[in-house]
């Protein structure tokens, strides 16, 4: 004899799991769905009021607490039906709760409720990814003129200013925010009213229920409301964006934070003491802020793997057991960057040092290269052989450039003497006039340091304003479905509009 549905092996891998995932992530949407879609269907005269107030009713009078932590034991499919079934207690008349299923499936119930809660999660990430930038921009304001050295290849490159180095990350963050900030608006319509993916024969209003939870507006195609998965995919492609940011971040600052570099020093509050080795302070917040963002970005690249090639339609491969994969990444994000953020502005850079470095390692001399450029009228090529030999006599002699050594690296490459002195040689390998002269769009002097600080500063009081705007919407729309559900049990038990 064939098992009853659900079978055990069912129920214990699949039913149970999904079932309490969905309590927790799910039943608050769920049950603002019913609401929304009970208030439509009255207003279009699909349900009377007598039946919307017996339903509202009776979603009103439901235990939550106890429907969040019930156990599943297979007596219904899912958490869908286990709420449908107390609605039809509460209501004691199952002919008027199952009217609320007129025009809906789970199919359209289920990628809104996804939206729902993905929504609200993207919002918190942006805020964390805002905060992080205000982190890097109030730094930058102080350091304009700190010097510190550049890197490439991960060797000793140029000079430039904590400021620059700094407004760096701060515009990858922006960039993080602005796509964030898209996948939002994109994911923020209503795919209710789609039902199964063909939409319904009743007269509903789609964008009535869109507004009433908050959507701009509702999704456009029912097959593709149903079909699509870009709504959190999206999503998912800008959060790799930024992980891959944060990761590198980390990565730069655990270096700092080394002893052997000593530019960087996080307070007590985000070292860690050794067990066993008295003297160690280690970094360890910016360690979880590298490992957190690795498992964030792992979770969403597996998300991503997952969905690949996965049918165009209603299909379980991109829901239940996958969707709080997505809502794990995003959470692991938002810790990975609010640490790092937190971390980072509690920190204190080494400034002395830092400058020190700015002149060493003969990390100034494509200024001098660029010197003789423009004093002896060479081209850069060959200047910038004379320099490169320099440095090679230099770094065998006594490690110090002078007009002596630069001369006779002159007469070995070009065959003749340079007419720098020396008061114009110290200027050339001098940091703070390598920075200064740099005033090219985008460079590290502090003229043009200041000007892209006020863009940045700009761009985060928009962003700041564009997530002001976004939550009052929601709160706007919570408060407007608790009035329309308030008032239509009012009305209906015959109580004051007062």
């Amino acid at each position: 004899m064939s098992e009853k549905f659900p079978a055990q092996a069912y129920k214990d891998n699949v039913l149970s799991d999904c079932f309490a995932d969905a309590q927790r992530y799910f039943l608050d949407h769920y049950l603002d769905v019913d609401r929304a879609h009970a208030v439509m269907l009255a207003e279009q005269e699909i349900i009377t009021s007598e039946e919307l107030n017996t339903i509202l009713a009776a979603i009103e009078g439901l235990d939550i607490e106890h429907m969040r932590s019930a156990e599943y034991d297979g007596s219904v499919e899912d958490l869908f039906y286990y709420i449908q079934r107390e609605i039809t207690a509460g209501c004691g008349d199952a002919d008027v709760s199952g009217k609320l299923h007129t025009a809906r499936s789970r199919n359209d119930i289920d990628v809104t409720i996804y939206r729902l809660y993905l929504r609200q999660q993207t919002l918190e990430l942006i805020e964390a990814a805002n905060k992080l930038r205000q982190v890097f921009l109030k730094l930058a304001a102080q350091h304009h003129e700190s010097l510190m050295p550049a890197y490439t290849h991960t060797q000793p490159a140029q000079p430039t200013t904590v400021a620059h180095y700094l407004l760096a990350m701060a515009e990858n963050t922006s960039r993080d925010i602005r796509r964030l900030q898209r996948a939002y608006d994109n994911m923020n319509r209503c795919p209710l009213g789609a039902c199964a993916i063909t939409t319904t024969g009743f007269p509903i209003d789609r964008f009535r229920v869109a507004e009433l939870l908050g959507f701009d507006g509702p999704s456009r195609n029912s097959y593709a409301s149903i079909a699509s998965v870009d709504y959190f995919t999206e999503l998912l492609g800008a959060n790799s964006a930024l992980l891959i940011n944060i990761g590198k971040f980390a990565q730069e600052f655990l270096l700092m934070a080394m002893m052997e570099f000593d530019v960087i020093r996080l307070p007590d509050g985000y070292v860690q003491a050794s067990s066993i080795m008295p003297q160690k302070r280690n970094p360890v917040a910016i360690e979880h802020v590298r490992a957190i963002a690795s498992k964030a970005l792992g979770q969403t690249l597996g998300v991503l793997t997952s969905v690949h090639n996965t049918p165009f339609g209603d299909i379980n491969d991109v829901e239940d057991d996958l969707q709080p994969l997505n809502y794990s990444a995003i959470r692991d994000s938002i810790r990975a960057v609010s640490l790092l953020g937190h971390a980072l502005g509690a920190a204190e850079f080494n400034l002395e040092l830092l400058r020190e470095r700015s002149e060493a390692n003969f990390i100034t001399v494509t200024e001098l290269a660029d010197t003789i450029v423009r004093r002896d009228k060479l081209p850069f090529s060959k200047a910038h052989a004379i320099v490169a030999e320099c440095v090679k006599r230099s770094s065998e002699a006594d490690g110090k450039v002078t007009n002596e050594i630069l001369q006779q690296a002159a007469e070995t490459k070009v065959g003749r003497k340079l007419s720098l002195t020396d008061d114009e040689l110290a200027n050339a390998m001098s940091a703070e006039n390598f920075v200064a002269i740099r005033t090219i769009y985008g460079g590290p002097a502090p003229t043009e340091t200041r000007k892209a600080l006020d863009e940045q500063l700009e761009l985060e009081a928009a962003d700041s304003a564009w997530l002001t705007k976004r939550r009052q919407n929601l709160e706007r729309a919570r408060l407007a479905l608790e009035n329309e559900v308030g008032q239509a049990i009012r009305v209906n038990s015959g109580e004051s509009l007062k």
